[in-house]
Formats: C-alpha cells, structure tokens, sequence
C-alpha cells in the first residue's frame, strides 16, 4: 500500500487538454550515461547511484492500479484521472528502492508536464497549482495544506513550490510539488517523502538538476 502511494498521488494533476501531439512535441527525454536530460525543457538531472528508474510504462501500470485508492466510486472523479492520465508526459521517476523492496516507504522524485497554451489564465506555476490543490482536495485520501506556496530558483527557473501533508493508515506522508511554466508547458515534479532524512535526500537529488539557456 504504501509503497504503490508514492506514485499514484503524483500523478494526480490538473486536466487540461492539449490536443494528441503534445507528447511527441516535448518528447519523454532519454538516460544516457546516468543522466537523464530533456532537449524540449534545456534540462537535465543526475540519476542518484543505486536508484530504480522507472519508465513512463511502468509508472501508468502503476497508476492504473492505484487509481481506485484515489476516487473509490466517484464516476466524475474517475473521468477527470482517465482525462489527466492521456493528457501527462511522464518524464522519469526515481526511487530509491525498487518497487517491491522490504522497506516502509519509497522516497521518490518523479516529473511530468503538461500543456497550458489554451489556459492563458496559468501564467506560472502556482496558477497551475491552485488547481492541482483543487483536484488533490476532492479525493479519498486525506491532503492538507500546513504552509503556505512559497518560490524557489532551481538552475536560474523560478518553480512555485506546494508541500502537502497526508494521512493514509494512521500515518502521515508529505509531497512537495515544484511547477513552473516553460514555454506552453508547466513542468512540475514532485518530491515524495516520510522523514527528514528522505526529504534531505531527495533535495541533494533535486540540487543536481540544471537548466542551459
């Protein structure tokens, strides 16, 4: 349960149509040498030694079978995930066990974007996550929202940043959502955590991430 809940709430995101094209525009970017690096964003991130990645195949598997968790029998809410699953590039995710580990949780970073050029209203990237606060706040898992949205530069881009609590099982789990508009996209990864010393972890792995002009 818990380890499958590190990846199925990260991509629960906004539904917004782009058109069937988006994904070969952008493209899900390639590893090479231990790097992962997309030419449409100028970007690229170390992949942490000893880490699993996961393919964007086996991320939808994964949110395939999680989807349950997150709507139970809500109809509307099962349209909105189907809609917002055919519309998100997933780019890569890493975690720092394989899926399957004998651990209690799974740290991971994992990236998507998606396409906002018909919503100019989303300028940035809190616009966009008002929204994915909104979608977040109408599933069956227990988020809530302790601080405020606050701005950080990674590599010259200003990412608004939204941390979120939630409780599963008598526990309680944190996310940080990082978007920023580029170009007609908001980029947005996320950072999934139990522990301060997860959460240092995953932003050394966060601070290796680069963008060329």
């Amino acid at each position: 349960m818990k380890q499958i809940f590190t990846i199925i709430t990260m991509s629960f995101l906004l539904s917004i149509w782009c058109g069937s094209t988006f994904a070969t525009e952008i493209g899900y970017g390639e590893i090479e040498g231990g790097v992962y690096k997309n030419d449409y964003f100028n970007m690229y991130i170390e992949v942490p030694k000893g880490w699993a990645v996961q393919s964007q195949a086996a991320l939808k598997e994964l949110t395939d079978r999680g989807g349950e968790l997150l709507v139970g029998d809500d109809e509307n809410l099962k349209a909105l995930l189907s809609a917002s699953d055919k519309q998100t590039v997933r780019m890569f995710g890493f975690f720092k066990y394989e899926q399957g580990a004998p651990v209690d949780f799974n740290p991971s970073v994992t990236m998507a974007a998606e396409c906002v050029s018909n919503f100019p209203g989303i300028k940035r990237g809190s616009d966009y996550l008002f929204h994915v606060k909104k979608g977040l706040q109408a599933i069956q898992l227990q988020y809530s929202f302790p601080k405020e949205m606050y701005t950080k530069d990674i590599s010259g881009v200003s990412f608004d940043v939204m941390p979120a609590e939630i409780s599963l099982d008598n526990s309680v789990f944190y996310q940080e959502y990082y978007s920023a508009r580029i170009k007609d996209y908001v980029l947005t990864f996320t950072l999934t955590y139990s522990n301060e010393l997860e959460i240092d972890e995953l932003n050394q792995v966060v601070g290796k991430m680069k963008f060329t002009k």
